[in-house]
């Protein structure tokens, strides 16, 4: 039996162990017996950096996934600002303020990036239960993290919806009420 006098001196004194059990333990002829010493505070430092590493990766995917997302919302809105251009006159030319159509384009985009993110959501833990089936491994999802990602989705919504409901509430009511 052996024991290392401090948690730092166990890995030198498992090298120490091998080797002298490599050196001096005698076997029959043609067998050969390797023993080995292993650092686990090592392999575990090297799992964290593993897993440091990958969740960089997995936040830089995510970065540009939200801003192609954002980038659709805002195309999404501006093409209904477009399309309801006559829409946004009339209401400017019966009184409506600047703010009320500001709002109900932002309402809109919010809208449709929460459902968004809903709806991956939805999916993420349908794909999470499904892996940890095939992989037999157990699966545990943060209510948190449901919804950071759900307020991440309506942030989206929120920053790239902005655009599109400045540009309706700032339509010449004239102008957008001849718009063919």
């Amino acid at each position: 039996m052996v024991r290392a006098a401090s948690t730092d001196d166990m890995a030198p004194v498992g090298r120490e162990l091998a080797n002298l059990l490599n050196g001096k333990l005698s076997v029959k002829e043609g067998t050969k017996i390797s023993y080995q010493s292993s650092n686990l505070a090592e392999d575990a430092a090297q799992l964290q950096q593993l897993a440091s590493s990958t969740n960089a990766m997995l936040i830089g995917i995510a970065s540009i996934s939200l801003l192609v997302g954002g980038i659709g919302v805002m195309n999404i809105m501006l093409v209904s600002v477009t399309e309801r251009t006559r829409e946004i006159g009339l209401k400017k030319a019966l009184g409506a303020p600047r703010r009320t159509i500001m709002l109900q384009f932002l309402t809109e985009a919010i809208l449709l990036s929460l459902i968004g993110g809903i709806v991956g959501v939805v999916v993420g833990i349908v794909l999470s239960h499904v892996i940890a089936v095939v992989a037999g491994v157990p699966v545990m999802i943060s209510g948190l993290a449901i919804l950071v990602a759900v307020g991440f989705s309506m942030a989206v919504g929120i920053i790239f919806g902005l655009v599109p409901s400045l540009k309706a509430s700032d339509l010449n009511p004239i102008d957008a009420l001849r718009y063919e």
